[in-house]
């Protein structure tokens, strides 16, 4: 039935699969920083296929050193201290009683990085941008903010639609930009802004050519003394195998990758090679609800679909091979993580559990239920008309976990007569076709968040179902009272409303198994501790260690670490 039974083969050979996998001993530079007489940061936040002078904080193709690094934050909420809030651009926010409306300190004698004094009429300007231009609200802040009001020479207030006990840590995560450059720009969107003007540590471009940039310090930074890396440099990786082939030879500092067997090919090969594994979040198979074709969008509207595709996987072998054993199989049908175990109800955990099980066979009963049966005897089940039945499963190229998945997938759903046809492509086509429902099925993964409703809202949330929004719930998947639950939990002070409202969404999701979770995996994080201490690791686990352009506690990080001498 199969040209090459890899799944056969895996199952006997799993921890010999690491292709093309070339170890090495000696020791790269970053950039010749002793020839430069500066101290320089090499760090890898994200694959890119081209580098380009784009550093707008409000595109999706940025370069993945400009949040935190040219543009500050007004807080970052610390999400490894109980979201203790690190204030940055703001020294102090304070919520109404009713919860209608949040005020925010400015810090006072902050400067842009071209000398201009930052002011609250910077605060106000980017958020009435988001709000003139709807396509820069990535993080749905619009919905919240009925109106803003300068109360002090450096405060702001924002008067709320409706009430909201978290507002702060939605509100810090848009991008605060200079109002005596920006309201110049005529296309927000679309503007490159290749020569950035940003409140944070490092605004400088340098240098920048195809293969790699260096971001340099700003020369009026409000908090100079803190810094003790003069830049950052970006080398310009494709792919998994690309870094692969890198990491293991030193050229990098600062990074979060998947390694395989990363024991024997990352710390074995240097003892200034550390990593940190800190759990994280769900890795799930995602259904297009509005594919276009109809007999195939039919089957994916039925939840015994939906449940015989997951039994059909063997999520522990996923894990041995495609993550190299980094992981654990998802327990909860809502793909929540296990991290959130405390905010789980046992019994829907227990009631869902079959579904989640290695079951083949009672996948094959359900398919059959279903009149998804093979006709025509060639051993591959047809749609209910007769018709060929063949799916497709996405993944972004040189993501080698989420390939080496799909691989498997592909193997495992044979077994039950489903034909799959992996595909592969460039992550920002990845992301596009999520975004304009152009695929059959995918793998994703999450955000994180200190609870549970991150998850939740970024992966279900109707809303976030509009072209501005990242690729999370673009699996069209719509539930009114997913919604309603959703837009009450911000509005709830009270921990058991709370935690009632997180019990109902993970049984609604999980009732209807609208994603299937396949595996938990763990934030990679490696760092060289050749040329610069002071990282975050589990034994000094001050914030998170992520470099990821989604972790805005790397700046804190950034701002810890010292060059040896």
């Amino acid at each position: 039935m199969f040209q090459t039974n890899f799944y056969a083969v895996s199952r006997q050979a799993c921890k010999l699969l690491v292709i093309g996998f070339a170890i090495f001993s000696c020791y790269l530079s970053a950039a010749s920083p002793e020839q430069e007489n500066r101290s320089i940061l090499t760090l890898v936040p994200e694959y890119k296929d081209t580098v380009t002078a784009n550093f707008n904080p409000y595109s999706k193709s940025s370069m993945p050193t400009t949040h935190e690094f040219i543009f500050e934050p007004l807080i970052i909420f610390n999400s490894l201290q109980n979201n203790k809030p690190e204030y940055r651009l703001a020294t102090h926010y304070r919520i109404d009683k009713d919860l209608k409306g949040i005020s925010f300190t400015l810090r006072e004698n902050v400067s842009w990085s071209d000398g201009k004094p930052f002011t609250a009429e910077d605060v106000i300007f980017s958020f009435y941008l988001a709000q003139k231009y709807p396509e820069l609200d990535s993080h749905g802040i619009n919905q919240w903010i009925n109106s803003i009001h300068l109360r002090q020479p450096n405060e702001v207030y924002f008067q709320l639609t409706k009430p909201n006990a978290l507002i702060a840590y939605t509100l810090v995560l848009l991008p605060i930009v200079p109002k005596h450059q920006w309201e110049k720009i005529t296309d927000p969107a679309r503007y490159a802004n290749a020569v950035p003007i940003g409140t944070g540590p490092y605004t400088q471009i340098e240098q920048l050519d195809e293969n790699s940039y260096l971001q340099c310090k700003n020369p009026t930074y409000w908090q100079a003394n803190q810094r003790h890396i003069d830049c950052l440099r970006y080398p310009r990786v494709t792919n998994n195998d690309d870094f692969i082939a890198r990491v293991s030879k030193g050229e990098f500092d600062w990074t979060g990758s998947f390694i395989p067997d990363i024991e024997r090919h990352y710390p074995s090969l240097s003892p200034h090679f550390n990593y940190w594994l800190p759990p994280a979040s769900t890795i799930s198979l995602m259904f297009n609800f509005k594919v276009p074709e109809h007999e195939v969008k039919a089957i994916f509207s039925q939840v015994w679909f939906r449940r015989a595709i997951s039994m059909s996987v063997d999520r522990q072998l996923l894990i041995d091979i495609a993550a190299f054993g980094q992981g654990v199989p998802s327990a909860f049908a809502s793909g929540m993580s296990q991290r959130f175990s405390r905010w789980a109800d046992p019994v829907a955990t227990e009631k869902y559990r079959p579904y989640m099980t290695f079951n083949p066979e009672l996948a094959k009963e359900e398919l059959d239920y279903l009149k998804i049966i093979d006709t025509d005897g060639d051993g591959w089940r047809e749609l209910p008309s007769g018709k060929k039945l063949e799916l497709t499963i996405l993944t972004p190229k040189g993501w080698s976990d989420f390939n080496t998945t799909s691989l498997l997938l592909a193997e495992m759903l044979g077994d039950i007569g489903i034909r799959i046809r992996p595909q592969q492509t460039e992550f920002s086509e990845f992301a596009e076709r999520l975004t304009n429902g152009d695929y059959m099925s995918a793998i994703t993964n999450y955000p994180q968040g200190l609870t549970p409703f991150k998850y939740f809202d970024t992966a279900f949330n109707s809303l976030y179902q509009a072209p501005q929004y990242p690729r999370y719930a673009m699996h069209f998947y719509r539930n009114p009272r997913v919604d309603t639950l959703l837009a009450q939990f911000p509005t709830v002070s009270n921990a058991r409303k709370r935690l009632a409202i997180i019990h109902e969404l993970n049984n609604i999701i999980a009732r209807k198994q609208v994603t299937v979770p396949l595996y938990n995996t763990v934030q990679f994080y490696q760092y060289n501790t050749q040329r610069f201490t002071g990282w975050f690791d589990k034994e000094n686990p001050d914030a998170s260690p992520l470099v990821w352009p989604q972790t805005p506690e790397r700046l804190l990080h950034v701002l810890t670490l010292r060059p040896k001498s």
